[in-house]
């Protein structure tokens, strides 16, 4: 378990100082650009990335699974013209849409950036590919960097853009640049896999296509619908409110979940590594300890961060952002519990490929998919937009609940013992966050209450930390070999 965390570590350490830049360049961003153009944005952001996901078809999520590197390159490069394909049709497509597109989306304006999506979708889908052989070569450094490369350098060309024009332009251009960069540094980290290349043939990658064909069959439209599922406010809430609520929408989402999706990105990264290792048998330790190792740490990681901005995010996104994004904050809010399940779940999702329960997980997102489009259809057609996302939120809860009970089940972790979990972090969290709950009920002095925060969440994770004693020993390891190293 130590080598787990240990490389866990290895991918937040070498991105965590650039995504904490990157969100601390978001307030420049609003500041520059308005809910609206943040909000077409967004829209053209969610299309590419379902497009994104259906590019591969899933089978990147095949990968690491051979135990030969020969048929892992040959499904490397069955996704990249799955890729090269999806991205050529999705070109010819926005050629052809309908001249009223924008009065479809109620999005006026938004018809004219459709020409980047082709763009968009290529690199991001051969992002996915190589991220998945990099794990698979444990270059956790060089995935480390290629993030950097993506979340810092998109949001640097999106300010420095500006200077020229703004608009969603710059913003689709930022991210366009961030995945030109992070690809490069990718293909730098797998030159010396080349010769690998030599094992490539069409026979073989026909023969691993109908081998892994459950990956299509089921994985990718579980992908499809898990993907479309978080975006689905973004296309509901237009219809119903427009595009500046939609703006607000995303800030909230982006803010919450990219500090989440740092981490839980990391730890599910090297989870599918771990765990396929164990189910080869290459590997001693059981399924059932490793999977409830990464599930405790999720919790103790994830729930302090939810809470603190339960209490105050309101005032985070007014202090952040300007008086102007203040209605993002409450937008948060409403998200946080479905957003902390949803860190809590991915990571371990890998589970339904590892047991071949495709199917099931396909049912799950189709019906999840289904009830987030009925939520907001709801919620839009009998009240305004806090309502719509609550419900919306509402229904994730109940949704991801369950997810994540028949997941640990599978390993034979029982309800008990996952809501135990749950339950010891909370409390001890409620417990070291109780001044500031005091504390708001007397003062609405902002800077009083960061100075607080400061104090309590080293106390947390302090705490937390001399709970797990493993945890403990393998990062003072770590630092000490970073150190080293420097």
């Amino acid at each position: 378990m130590s080598n787990f965390v240990t490389n866990v570590l290895k991918i937040i350490s070498g991105s965590v100082i650039a995504q904490a830049l990157s969100i601390l360049l978001i307030p420049v961003i609003t500041r520059i650009y308005s809910p609206n153009d943040f909000g077409i944005f967004q829209l053209i952001l969610s299309i590419s990335g379902i497009l994104a996901i259906v590019s591969t078809f899933s089978y990147q999520l095949s990968i690491m699974l051979p135990k030969e590197d020969e048929d892992s390159i040959n499904i490397v490069i069955l996704c990249i013209i799955l890729v090269t394909l999806t991205s050529l049709f999705t070109g010819i497509v926005v050629l052809f849409l309908p001249e009223n597109i924008d009065e479809i989306l109620n999005a006026p304006g938004a018809s004219r950036y459709l020409i980047y999506l082709p763009i968009i979708v290529f690199l991001n889908g051969l992002f996915f590919v190589q991220n998945y052989w990099l794990s698979r070569k444990i270059r956790f450094g060089v995935i480390a960097g290629a993030r950097v490369s993506n979340t810092l350098l998109g949001k640097v060309f999106q300010i420095g853009l500006a200077k020229w024009i703004v608009s969603p332009v710059s913003l689709l251009l930022g991210v366009i640049a961030g995945y030109i960069f992070a690809d490069i540094l990718m293909l730098k980290g797998i030159k010396n896999d080349i010769k690998v290349l030599r094992k490539v043939s069409l026979l073989r990658i026909k023969e691993l296509a109908i081998q892994y064909k459950n990956f299509p069959l089921f994985s990718s439209w579980s992908m499809i619908a898990n993907t479309i599922s978080p975006q689905v406010p973004t296309f509901m809430l237009a219809l119903f409110y427009g595009t500046t609520v939609v703006g607000h929408y995303s800030l909230a989402y982006q803010v919450v979940n990219m500090p989440m999706t740092i981490v839980g990105n990391a730890i599910g990264q090297v989870f599918f590594q771990k765990v396929s290792e164990v189910k080869n048998g290459n590997l001693e330790e059981d399924m059932k300890t490793v999977v409830e190792e990464v599930y405790k740490k999720l919790i103790s990681i994830g729930i302090f961060p939810m809470i603190l901005l339960m209490i105050i995010g309101e005032q985070v996104f007014t202090f952040a952002f300007g008086e102007s994004w203040s209605v993002s904050g409450t937008y948060m809010k409403i998200l946080l519990p479905w957003i902390f399940l949803v860190f809590l779940s991915l990571p371990i999702s890998t589970l339904y490929n590892i047991y071949d329960k495709q199917s099931v997980w396909l049912t799950f997102s189709i019906i999840l998919l289904i009830s987030r489009i009925a939520a907001l259809y709801i919620g839009g057609t009998y009240g305004g937009p806090e309502f719509a996302l609550g419900f919306f939120s509402l229904t994730g809860v109940i949704f991801w609940l369950w997810n994540n009970e028949y997941l640990l089940n599978l390993v034979g972790i029982d309800k008990k013992e996952s809501f135990g979990i749950l339950i010891k972090y909370m409390l001890i969290s409620l417990v070291i966050a109780a001044p500031l709950i005091m504390l708001q009920a007397l003062t609405s002095n902002f800077y009083i209450m960061l100075i607080v925060v400061a104090i309590i969440t080293p106390i947390y994770y302090g705490v937390t930390f001399h709970e797990d004693p493993m945890f403990r020993k393998v990062v003072l390891s770590f630092l000490v070999s970073a150190k080293k190293r420097i």
